[in-house]
């Protein structure tokens, strides 16, 4: 069913909750306004990869990442010896 929505006086308008949560979109989220024979189309454009940027968390400090990243550097360098 269509959702009704308002403009205001600065000419914004507010997605219901339930689009919003449906979607995945939150506040700064950009979105598509595509005027089409049939009326207005707003869709969420795709993820791209930045977008998930800082999601996912490392078990590691910084620093046991460089030391592991090191010596599997060396050991494949080396070619499996060390």
């Amino acid at each position: 069913m269509p959702e009704i929505l308002t403009i205001s006086q600065r000419g914004q308008i507010t997605l219901p909750v339930g689009v919003r949560a449906k979607h995945g979109l939150k506040g700064g989220d950009k979105i598509f306004l595509e005027e089409t024979e049939a009326g207005y189309l707003i869709r969420a454009p795709k993820k791209g990869l930045l977008d998930y940027a800082g999601c996912l968390t490392s078990a590691y400090s910084v620093d046991e990442e460089e030391e592991m990243a090191q010596a599997g550097l060396s050991r494949h360098v080396l070619g499996g010896r060390e």
